[in-house]
């Protein structure tokens, strides 16, 4: 099977794709090695990806990423522990899925990063480069560490005014709505011992809560100054016209080529995320599938509870296996006649429907 069928055959011409890009929350490991066997020629467009972001990292004290992600992918986990790792692989398994679908014909009319997510959202429509991408993200992960650190961030089913309100019942002001991730699926952002007890009144009253597996604040008033500290690290990076639109759920609108990204990116560190409003606007864009550019699914579940009857594909779970000859699995994808892909190809678990999504 080539390459290109293993998706985009069975297509609707008038089909848009949305790529959703993922936090660093999301739940499941990156499985490229699986998606490296999709189809002969996968191989080569992964590896060229995780080369690319390889070159963007410091030399001491970061695994290989050829090693735990396409060679010894039972490594991962281990790897996984040195803070900052989960991060580049998840960044790394958002850009190989851009280019893999880019490949096979799947074109995106559109992207949506969540959190962390935005960084690759924008490399992918070209905004940046995949190695400077992968600079951000390292020292992102940095910033966030040395600034969040006695904070953290959990999950509640609950949707955004009823969690400020359990919020305000438990006396807790130091805790704050971070993210929507879903009408009904909140983020929450606090100092450690504060959100614990906001975490422990939500159970008490019925409402499932958990904490993620987040050791920092993020999407919090209190990181202010962090946000300045990482535009000046980044705000070197050239950036480069857009080629594919992206919607920020952050800013509630679309980027333009106007906007200085860098701080857009910073932003997402002490301003909240408001997913549903981005999927939405997404869908009167004219999109009619959104497709999970990273690992597990979290933001296609976002998308169908956000978007009634929206149409989902998510690459590293409807995977054939090239050896087996099996026939692709799942929604059918969309073919979106936009920009060319930019040329630099070399360039916590879950609780509920959407335990994802945080830096």
């Amino acid at each position: 099977m080539a390459l290109a069928d293993v998706w985009s055959s069975g297509l609707e011409p008038a089909d848009v794709c949305a790529f959703l890009f993922p936090g660093t929350g999301s739940s499941g490991v990156p499985d490229l090695r699986a998606l490296a066997q999709a189809a002969p020629g996968a191989r080569q467009v992964v590896e060229d990806v995780v080369d690319a972001v390889q070159e963007g990292v410091p030399r001491a004290g970061w695994p290989s990423l050829r090693e735990i992600l396409l060679i010894d992918p039972a490594s991962y986990r281990e790897a996984a522990r040195t803070p900052g790792v989960a991060q580049l692989a998840g960044y790394t398994a958002s850009v190989a899925v851009d280019r893999v679908l880019r490949s096979a014909g799947v074109r995106p009319g559109l992207a949506v990063g969540q959190s962390f997510g935005e960084i690759a959202a924008l490399v992918c429509a070209g905004a940046f480069g995949v190695g400077d991408g992968a600079r951000m993200a390292v020292s992102l992960v940095g910033v966030l560490a040395s600034r969040g650190a006695g904070g953290g961030m959990g999950l509640l089913e609950a949707g955004e005014d009823d969690t400020a309100r359990l919020i305000e019942r438990a006396g807790e002001p130091q805790v704050v709505v971070a993210c929507l991730n879903a009408p009904q699926v909140t983020v929450v952002s606090g100092p450690d011992a504060a959100l614990d007890r906001v975490l422990a009144a939500a159970r008490e009253g019925g409402t499932r809560a958990v904490r993620l597996a987040v050791p920092y604040l993020s999407h919090h008033p209190a990181m202010a100054g962090a946000d300045d500290e990482w535009y000046k690290i980044i705000s070197g990076f050239g950036q480069r016209p857009l080629r594919v639109p992206v919607y920020s759920p952050v800013r509630g609108r679309a980027y333009g080529d106007d906007d200085d990204l860098h701080r857009a990116l910073a932003d997402c560190i002490v301003k909240p995320v408001r997913l549903p409003q981005a999927l939405v606007a997404a869908r009167e864009a004219g999109v009619t599938v959104f497709a999970e550019a990273g690992a597990g699914g979290a933001l296609t579940q976002c998308a169908r509870l956000a978007v009634p009857g929206a149409r989902t594909l998510v690459p590293l779970r409807e995977l054939p296996r090239a050896s087996s000859g099996a026939p692709p699995v799942g929604k059918s994808s969309p073919s979106v006649p936009a920009a060319d892909p930019p040329g630099e190809a070399s360039s916590s678990g879950s609780a509920g429907p959407a335990a994802e999504g945080r830096r």
